[in-house]
């Protein structure tokens, strides 16, 4: 190739790149920026002051702090069991702008209970970094007889009508559905559709039990206005430490793990990823968040992206054998 050929093949080369670097702005801008001048928005899958928002707001604080110059968004897209939020953010740009704070729900739960999802969990996501763990508790009103676990299993077994258990969500279903089951119970299940209708009716003495997540019920607990008997969980909630677990009440194999991780669509950068994990795994030593969590009764869990998505891997094949078993169903 002469001079003048090679001038010219530089010079359309340096044109299309050019042209590309235009249409593919994220991807010319060099990783190492992120995140520039543009706001991360976090798609939450449930309601203002639900635990996973309040947790994704403590979060937003602690990552602007450790992320200088980052503004976040947090938006709120409930509805259909958090498949309105997956599905939005599946669709999203994967350049590290739009993330998914979610929980087992949408990326374990709900492709066994529903039979065609608007994303999928396994493929559309990259996981980032696991916040924590919680699970539902048995909840009681502070007037109920019962002052343990086998007080509520020997009052099931003598009423003839079952004992009348709320559930609102899967987990509260499979905790309930799990908890009948294993133990040869009669239970009447009674489903609401937001946790402060069921918590209600509980503390009213209309409804006898509820596994209900201890982010939600737990104002209740410590204003004696409900009590908790136990925590599905293999070992005791933060912020609860005098509530035992399912276990040492004498009923092991009955834990039911809630958790809450932070995901980006499927393309997003490798070096976004990892710079986002040790945002967040730094994030979970400061005070603001460590508290919210505790708060919200999450035991704190710190993993790498891939420690994460093994993680998911994991928890995706115990919900297909609880749906399973248990038949879980949403109408």
């Amino acid at each position: 190739m002469n001079s003048r050929n090679a001038r010219a093949g530089a010079r359309t080369l340096a044109s299309c790149l050019a042209i590309w670097a235009s249409l593919h702005p994220w991807t010319a801008r060099a990783e190492s920026d992120y995140p520039a001048d543009k706001p991360i928005t976090i798609i939450v899958p449930f309601s203002a002051g639900s635990g996973t928002d309040v947790v994704a707001r403590a979060l937003t604080v602690s990552l602007a702090q450790l992320m200088k110059g980052a503004t976040f968004i947090v938006d709120n897209r409930p509805g259909a069991n958090g498949i309105i939020a997956a599905g939005l953010a599946a669709k999203s740009a994967p350049d590290g702008y739009t993330l998914l704070l979610t929980t087992h729900t949408t990326q374990s739960v709900n492709p066994f209970i529903y039979k065609k999802l608007p994303y999928d969990p396994n493929a559309d996501f990259i996981p980032i970094a696991l916040l924590g763990e919680t699970a539902p508790a048995l909840l009681a009103p502070t007037t109920a007889s019962a002052r343990s676990v086998k007080d509520v299993v020997a009052a099931a077994k003598q009423s003839k009508d079952g004992l009348n258990f709320a559930t609102t969500n899967t987990s509260s279903l499979a905790a309930t559905e799990l908890f009948e089951q294993r133990l040869d119970l009669k239970i009447a299940v009674v489903k609401y559709k937001l946790a402060p209708q069921a918590l209600t009716d509980l503390t009213g003495g209309t409804i006898d039990y509820f596994f209900g997540d201890l982010a939600s019920g737990g104002a209740l607990v410590r204003g004696g206005k409900l009590k908790a008997l136990a925590v599905l969980s293999d070992k005791r909630l933060p912020g609860f430490p005098d509530v035992p677990t399912i276990a040492e009440t004498g009923y092991p194999g009955l834990e039911v793990a809630i958790w809450i991780g932070l995901f980006a669509p499927k393309g997003t950068p490798a070096a976004v990823i990892q710079k986002l994990n040790a945002a967040v795994n730094a994030a979970q030593k400061q005070p603001e968040l460590v508290k919210a969590l505790a708060d919200a009764a999450i035991n704190v869990k710190s993993t790498s992206p891939q420690e994460f998505a093994t993680y998911v891997a994991e928890q995706y094949v115990r919900w297909a054998k609880l749906a399973h078993d248990l038949n879980l169903e949403i109408e």
